[in-house]
C-alpha cells in the first residue's frame, strides 16, 4: 500500500531517481531524533554543494542481526536523483574546484560540454557525501549504487516499515522532498523549516 503511494507520487511528481545510497554509522546509534536530524543535514550538505535543489528521499532501518555491533541501531537509506545536464555543463564555483583536486577528467568533461560518467558521478556524490561529519570514512562509510529497478529499490527501502518499525519512523518525513498530504513535493517545505537544525 504504502510502496503505491510512493510509486504514485514519484510519478505524479516526475521523479527520476538515478542513485541508492546506504549509509551506516561509526558506532552504534540508537537516538532516532538525530538519525532524522542527520537526514536534514545530508540533504542541506547535497544541494548546498551542487547548488541544485536535487530532490532525496531518507528511508532509516534497524540494524537486526543480533552479531552485528550495531545490532538495534539505525543505518540510512538516500533515493537521489541526478542533476540536471545544464548544471554539469555549468558547474558552481564549489563542484569546479572540488572536481579539480579530486577528479580533473571530470572537470574537463564537464566544461567541455558533455557529462561525465556514472561513474566519475557516483565518486562525486561519495565525496560530497562524506562532507556530512555523519558520514564514515573507509570504503563501507557510504555505498552509493545505480538505480535500474526503482520498485525493488522501493520495496528494499520499506522492508522494515510495520514489521521492525513504524511506516513513520522508516520513511523521514521531515528530511524528504515528499508530502504525502498533497502529493507534491516541496523545495522548502514550510514544515521541514520549523523542526529544528
Amino acid at each position: 500500500m504504502i510502496q503505491d503511494t510512493l510509486n504514485k507520487l514519484i510519478e505524479d511528481c516526475s521523479i527520476e531517481f538515478k542513485y541508492f545510497v546506504t549509509i551506516p554509522y561509526r558506532f552504534k546509534q540508537t537516538d532516532l531524533r538525530q538519525v532524522n536530524c542527520d537526514n536534514k543535514g545530508l540533504r542541506r550538505t547535497i544541494r548546498d554543494f551542487y547548488q541544485y535543489p536535487i530532490r532525496t528521499w531518507f528511508f532509516n532501518e534497524v540494524h537486526t542481526d543480533p552479531d552485528s555491533r550495531h545490532f538495534g541501531g539505525f543505518h540510512r537509506h538516500l533515493l537521489v536523483e541526478d542533476i540536471p545536464s545544464e548544471r554539469w555543463r555549468t558547474p558552481s564555483k564549489r563542484m569546479e574546484r572540488f572536481l579539480s583536486e579530486h577528479d580533473a577528467e571530470a572537470l574537463f568533461t564537464a566544461l567541455s560540454g558533455d557529462i561525465p560518467t556514472d561513474t566519475q558521478k557516483i565518486a562525486l556524490l561519495k565525496r560530497v557525501l562524506r562532507l556530512h561529519p555523519s558520514v564514515p570514512n573507509g570504503t563501507l562509510g557510504v555505498v552509493v549504487k545505480p538505480i535500474t529497478e526503482l520498485n525493488g529499490v522501493l520495496g528494499y527501502c520499506l522492508k522494515q516499515a510495520g514489521r521492525d518499525l513504524s511506516i513513520a519512523d522508516v520513511i523521514d518525513l521531515t528530511a524528504s522532498d515528499m508530502d504525502l498530504t498533497t502529493g507534491d513535493w516541496n523545495a522548502r517545505n514550510p514544515r521541514q523549516e520549523a523542526l529544528p537544525r
